[in-house]
């Protein structure tokens, strides 16, 4: 029999970036978001999402996480940390802006005095949807990342509604999508806890789902024969969370609606 030679030339990933500066001088009307969803600034009594543009963003988003305890932010993501903001600018053009099924929200807590010897004083950190599909009409609230100075505070809780307000709630002022996802680490208590207070429906854990590096939390499988050895990472369980659209009709759009409605007093500025 003839040995059949067969043509195979994928990758595993697409190639990586060359670390830079990317779009972090590109004027606001030239930079192009790339996203499949309709993306446009989301506001609360507490807070406002506006899409993250590199060059008005970057440099103090930047700056607000180098300052953050170290490891703090990036405990249970499987990214990160940066050391320059040339890597993060990379990370923000390989993981966002070059994937047209992400997104990346500036959170701007409101609660807080506007200064305007600096107009983004107030950032709380930033939040995206990930995921996402036009064709099956799902989208997963992703990235989360809030910054230390906001924790325990509206902001997660206002960030996160407007989202998933905006992906299930009907046309015209939503996009009618029909399940809005949330996927947390096994570990992650407090993302957990966001999720179970936000009204998602706990699905199931996903083992083993994704590997990452020594420097994260997750399992070191110990096996004989190789497989999970503790060089070639860490495994980490995802806990899969949803609201459906049949959901939203049955009470979740009141629910989001009374997170929503809750006072947001007002709160001196961040030093």
């Amino acid at each position: 029999m003839t040995k059949m030679q067969y043509l195979n030339k994928a990758e595993n990933e697409k190639a990586a970036l060359p670390v830079d500066l990317y779009h972090l001088h590109t004027p606001v009307e030239e930079y192009d978001l790339n996203c499949v969803m309709p993306l446009r600034t989301l506001e609360s009594n507490g807070v406002r999402l506006e899409p993250f543009i590199p060059s008005l963003h970057a440099e103090y988003a930047f700056s607000l996480l180098q300052q953050e305890p170290e490891n703090i932010v990036y405990k249970y993501l499987p990214y990160g940390p940066f050391s320059t903001l040339a890597e993060f600018l990379t990370w923000l053009e390989y993981r966002i802006r070059s994937d047209k099924q992400s997104s990346l929200f500036l959170i701007t807590d409101l609660s807080r005095p506007y200064d305007e010897g600096n107009p983004l004083s107030r950032v709380a950190g930033w939040i995206g949807v990930i995921n996402i599909s036009i064709v099956d009409l799902v989208g997963e609230v992703g990235h989360v990342t809030v910054l230390k100075r906001a924790w325990r505070t509206h902001v997660n809780t206002h960030a996160s509604s407007l989202l998933i307000k905006y992906l299930l709630s009907p046309r015209p002022d939503g996009l009618a999508f029909r399940r809005a996802s949330w996927l947390a680490h096994l570990w992650n208590e407090n993302s957990n806890k966001a999720a179970e207070r936000l009204g998602f429906h706990h699905e199931g854990t996903l083992r083993c789902v994704k590997l990452l590096g020594q420097d994260k939390e997750g399992d070191v499988v110990d096996s004989k024969s190789g497989l999970g050895r503790e060089e070639e990472g860490k495994s980490r369980n995802t806990n899969v969370w949803s609201i459906t659209w049949k959901d939203w009709e049955d009470g979740q759009a009141e629910r989001i609606e009374g997170l929503l409605a809750r006072e947001v007093k007002q709160n001196p500025a961040w030093d």
